[in-house]
């Protein structure tokens, strides 16, 4: 199958609301009345109760018909109790149907998962849309779980969160499956390179690296042909409607349902969810509310290189991120890091401890066969873990005692613990594929030298973040979407938004945020910093930033750009025991725990196959 006609939308062209595109809600009018609204005139006229005709309530034209079998009928929005594993009380489940197509009203229809925890003092301000980044995490598990947790953390209680399951992920239809099932798609990926890992041959192993690497990449390849192949027979065009821009439309349509069709968006949005948040504030700049990013990945890259070329920029604090993690190793002592011999070792004592190990396991893996599924420990995979664990600062004690483990022959552990490159299915191809540009296919020794580059002078764990960060082999897609956006990426907006980064996010580097701000200006932005590790803000503790974000969505107010923020607990630390803390900032403080817990467990749910 060839891949179907896109549009693709840059150089200022926003797609028109107009019956030519089929965007303009006003296209369906016409038929959903004649569907709906001449047979309920007959049968007004038949019976002497009184009844009302369909489309007193619209999004943006759409009539809304919300009975026990209008799930076809776009518009719709349903809500039920929640029943979901650890839901909290109060929380609301449901649905939306959109169109499956904006610019085709003929296409058919979509039903994006939806759930809610309605503010709980006062009246509502509205909604607030909540992405908790991936691709493919699913928002509505951040509201039904951690609805009161967010609302102590970045919006106040004064707002109600809605989480939405984006296109082809969690329980949004369609979703992306093309293996069936998560046993399926872990026995294609078993013992492959996505399985183990990309190792990287020591120096003075008698390999040449780079060549190694290459044969790597070329099994790679090999794997992601198949894989998209797989996807095409299974799923056909349905994957065409899983890209950021459709997301967009779907958050713009989503807002007018719930809160009225002149309503604003408002956002929240970390990772992926910054991309998401870039993509909404230029494509619709004025509708832009209350809207935060948090974890700055660059939009205009994403949409306009390939991955290969990203790491330079995206992977430019790596580095920093492990020096801090192993001076506070150094610092806290055994007690605390059990990395450490004593307190007050040299951190390169550490590093060198760790890095031999992991080098060692290039020839030598670890035999593990207490795992359920008995293995072995690879380089790659060992090297993995300790890069995923940079991202979660406040479980760098407990990922340290692990790593001693694995260390002293016991991996167990470490191979039990979450994997962040096992999305379920390929829900975050189906979104990072559909919103590249098409590059034709890649010659290895081009993405394998720019890798090497990257080691050399940027950080030496690049390897690890192509089985992360799963975006390559794009250019085996099988579809295009009916809409791509690249840009512009410097619109100015209707309101300001509020742009969190981090000094030492390990993935999404403070240099992201910074380019954010400039493009959009001091009209449109501000940004404020955390002075922390960790990927995203809402990774460490600090009660500055938090006050700073609920301002924000309080009444708009912000904060100098550039305003730097403390963190109140540092890894391996407990309390600044020289500080008070009221019982506000007690409470912001364990919410932020739980937080950073929860996406820890992010990985446990992908493995698992539920939406997470």
């Amino acid at each position: 199958m060839m891949p179907t006609k896109s549009t693709r939308y840059d150089s200022g062209q926003i797609p028109p609301a107009d019956a030519e595109h089929g965007y303009s809600f006003k296209v369906h009018r016409r038929p959903y009345w004649l569907a709906y609204g001449i047979p309920l005139l007959a049968i007004c006229a038949l019976f002497t109760f009184r009844c009302s005709l369909p489309g007193r309530q619209s999004v943006r034209g759409f009539w809304t018909v919300v009975t026990q079998d209008s799930d076809s009928v776009v518009g719709t929005v349903k809500w039920y109790k929640c029943t979901e594993p650890g839901s909290v009380p109060g929380s609301e489940c449901g649905h939306v149907i959109v169109p499956l197509d904006y610019l085709n009203s003929s296409a058919g229809t979509a039903k994006v998962a939806l759930a809610r925890y309605k503010a709980t003092k006062g009246p509502s301000k509205g909604s607030v849309l909540l992405n908790p980044g991936g691709p493919g995490g699913a928002g509505t598990v951040l509201a039904y779980r951690m609805g009161p947790v967010f609302q102590t953390i970045a919006t106040g209680e004064d707002w109600d969160l809605v989480g939405f399951d984006p296109r082809g992920i969690g329980r949004t239809e369609p979703k992306v499956n093309c293996f069936g099932t998560s046993a399926r798609q872990a026995m294609f990926q078993r013992n492959t390179v996505l399985d183990r890992g990309f190792q990287v041959a020591p120096k003075g192993s008698g390999l040449d690296r780079r060549e190694h690497l290459i044969q790597q990449y070329q099994e790679a390849d090999a794997l992601y042909q198949t894989q998209f192949a797989l996807c095409e027979q299974e799923m056909g065009d349905s994957l065409r409607y899983m890209g950021t821009s459709t997301v967009v439309r779907d958050i713009d349509f989503i807002t007018r349902a719930l809160d009225g069709e002149e309503a604003l968006i408002n956002f929240w949005g970390g990772s992926y969810g910054s991309i998401l948040g870039q993509y909404l504030v230029n494509m619709l700049p004025d509708r832009v509310g209350r809207v935060v990013i948090d974890g700055i990945a660059d939009a205009p890259m994403w949409a306009s290189e390939p991955p290969y070329k990203w790491y330079r920029q995206w992977l430019s604090n790596t580095e920093d991120a492990y020096q801090i993690f192993l001076d506070g190793c150094a610092k806290a002592g055994p007690s605390k890091c059990k990395l450490a011999k004593n307190a007050g070792e040299d951190p390169e004592d550490i590093k060198q401890r760790l890095e031999t190990w992991m080098q060692g396991l290039f020839s030598r893996p670890l035999p593990v066969p207490t795992t359920p599924f008995a293995s072995i420990l690879t380089e790659g995979q060992a090297r993995t873990f300790v890069f995923s664990t940079l991202q979660r600062p406040m479980l760098w004690e407990a990922h340290a005692e692990i790593l001693f483990d694995a260390m002293n022959g016991n991996a167990t552990a470490l191979l039990g613990s979450p994997q962040p490159s096992l999305f379920p299915d390929l829900v975050r191809s189906g979104v990072s594929c559909n919103d590249q540009s098409r590059f034709g296919k890649l010659d290895a020794k081009d993405v394998i030298d720019e890798a090497l580059y990257v080691m050399e002078n940027v950080t030496h764990f690049v390897m690890s973040v192509f089985t992360t960060e799963p975006d390559s082999g794009c250019e085996y897609w099988p579809v295009d979407p009916p809409e791509r956006f690249a840009g512009p990426w410097n619109q100015t907006l209707r309101n300001l938004i509020l742009i969190h980064s981090n000094t030492a996010d390990p993935v999404t580097p403070i240099a992201s945020g910074r380019h954010v701000r400039e493009l959009l200006g001091l009209n449109s932005s501000r940004l404020a910093i955390q002075d922390s590790p960790g990927h995203c803000s809402v990774s460490a503790q600090s009660v500055c930033t938090v006050n700073i974000t609920r301002a924000y969505f309080k009444d708009g107010s912000l904060p100098p750009d550039g305003h730097i923020c403390p963190v109140d607990i540092k890894p391996f630390e407990g309390k600044d025991e020289l500080r008070s803390y009221s019982a506000e900032e007690s409470k912001i403080l364990a919410h932020l725990k739980m937080v950073a817990t929860y996406f820890g467990q992010m990985g446990d749910l992908r493995q698992s196959g539920e939406p997470f």
